[in-house]
């Protein structure tokens, strides 16, 4: 994934890429990610939802549920640290308020192939399943829209 995201930044030019690695300042806390994550409203939510698949190798499942991940937690560098201020900044509100924060893990069977290897399967099978999709709504996140 690190590989794929320097060639598109580099064929592509894309700013909004540069912005999800982080890498549009030389001061992480500078970044548009970081700064984003300061102006954090899901407080304002009666009920957040984060899903994320351990099988996704994109998008990993600790920051689809806005977790730290071990690394994160041992790692004390400046980076390391505005990390940590990210996940409470976004979540430190969520959890002091009455919101209702639930977190999901979703394993999706998936074939033995180069696109599950990769983790590429597993991070777009949710847009490849309507029945997935339909399952998911009707079983565990339907009772929160009542």
């Amino acid at each position: 994934v690190d590989a794929g995201m320097w060639v598109m930044q580099r064929w592509k030019k894309s700013g909004s890429l540069q912005q999800l690695s982080m890498r549009d300042s030389p001061d992480i806390r500078q970044t548009f990610m970081y700064k984003l994550s300061l102006n954090s409203n899901l407080h304002l939510f009666k009920n957040v939802l984060l899903t994320g698949s351990s099988q996704d190798k994109y998008v990993p499942i600790h920051s689809a549920r806005i977790e730290l991940c071990k690394a994160a937690v041992k790692d004390n560098s400046i980076t390391g640290a505005a990390y940590k201020e990210m996940v409470d900044n976004i979540l430190g509100k969520v959890v002091e308020s009455d919101v209702e924060l639930v977190l999901y893990d979703v394993h999706h069977a998936l074939p033995n192939n180069t696109n599950s290897l990769i983790g590429r399967a597993a991070h777009i099978a949710v847009l490849d399943s309507e029945l997935f999709i339909e399952k998911f709504l009707v079983i565990a996140v339907l009772k929160y829209f009542q």
